[in-house]
């Protein structure tokens, strides 16, 4: 039996014999090593399952070394060359392992997808059913009649100009009680005297119906700017106490150890206070837009504001259209979502490390 090369990709295990394996190392042994006395530890190599041509390629890069070096090399050559070729074989194994992982994940995305899907279909299977069993258009409007009136709703020349106006007053309400939230609760937690001072003030909004808002302020202010005020008066005590928590949850050890580190105020709060606070200020946002958009919405209703959609369910409850007043309300609920999604992302982006953008401590 001969060796051709030193790079193989055997496809079966080969039984090798002692005289074939004497006959190997008789033409690759080195000068002054006895091919007899090497056939134990080669015959002992194999059984353990190495190959002997890679014995062969070892003995052939020993050639010119002391027998003893060889005696001494061969063993952990051998050892190295079957380790790595373990390794081989373990990624090889591996591979199909990862993509059955893989594909194992992929397919409980879908099932999860796919189950969110049926979920859906059904309550809409469920609500399409309700509406030709109670046959009455005054009402319940199933999905399929809703449809159809917002794409009616849609393609009227003045939809972007309403659907616009309430999303802006709405959200000039939120991004103020955003601001004034987060800059009274600063101040709050800097100075006892003044938490303490607008504490009833907080406590009085948080607890205010929200028909008694819209009464006052139509009073106070008229139909125009009720929507805007009213969103700020809900959201802004919300924005207030989780902002307040989450500053209350910096660990005082942190700062002190900032302060022997000399760091700057700016940098003890982008670096230590805000990583504390954010979550606190995420979870008042998501509910906030929540609150904001129902509450504005009611108050568009009660002022009939024009042009905004509450003036426009307003009609359709007048017109007993309970078509369109699902429609609106569809709207309503996409516009609330992608509000969201746009403050979530701003927050989550706020939210980064942003590791050295204010520079080095000193």
């Amino acid at each position: 039996m001969s060796v051709t090369g030193t790079e193989h990709q055997p496809t079966q295990q080969t039984v090798w014999n002692d005289a074939e394996l004497l006959s190997l190392m008789r033409q690759h042994a080195p000068v002054g090593v006895s091919p007899e006395a090497m056939l134990p530890m080669i015959r002992e190599l194999v059984d353990s399952g190495a190959d002997p041509r890679t014995l062969v390629a070892t003995i052939e890069a020993a050639r010119g070394a002391a027998p003893g070096a060889l005696a001494q090399d061969l063993p952990r050559a051998v050892g190295i060359a079957e380790a790595q070729r373990g390794a081989q074989n373990l990624a090889r194994a591996g591979a199909p392992a990862q993509a059955v992982r893989g594909s194992a994940v992929r397919g409980a995305g879908w099932k999860r997808a796919a189950g969110r899907v049926f979920v859906v279909v059904f309550w809409l299977a469920v609500w399409e059913i309700a509406d030709r069993v109670i046959d009455n258009r005054l009402m319940l409007a199933g999905p399929i009649r809703t449809a159809e009136a917002l794409v009616e709703q849609f393609f009227r020349p003045e939809f972007w100009l309403i659907s616009g106006a309430s999303l802006g007053r709405i959200a000039l309400g939120f991004t103020a009680a955003l601001v004034i939230g987060i800059l009274l609760a600063l101040a709050a937690h800097r100075a006892t005297w003044f938490r303490e001072l607008i504490a009833p003030v907080v406590s009085v909004v948080k607890t205010v119906p929200v028909v008694s808002f819209i009464i006052m302020l139509l009073i106070w202010l008229g139909g125009q700017a009720l929507t805007s005020w009213l969103a700020f008066l809900i959201v802004v005590p919300l924005v207030y106490t989780s902002m307040l928590a989450g500053l209350g949850a910096v660990g005082r050890h942190e700062l002190e150890r900032a302060q022997v580190y000399g760091l700057s105020r700016a940098k003890q709060f982008w670096y230590i206070s805000r990583p504390a606070f954010m979550p606190f200020l995420a979870s008042a946002c998501k509910v906030g837009v929540g609150m904001s958009w129902r509450a504005g919405v009611m108050a568009e209703l009660f002022a009939a504001t024009a042009p905004s959609i509450g003036k426009e369910m307003f009609a359709a409850k007048t017109f007993l259209d309970t078509p369109t007043l699902f429609a609106w309300t569809v709207v309503v609920m996409l516009l609330s979502v992608v509000f969201e999604r746009v403050v979530t992302t701003l927050l989550r982006f706020l939210s980064r490390p942003f590791g050295g953008l204010l520079g080095s401590a000193s």
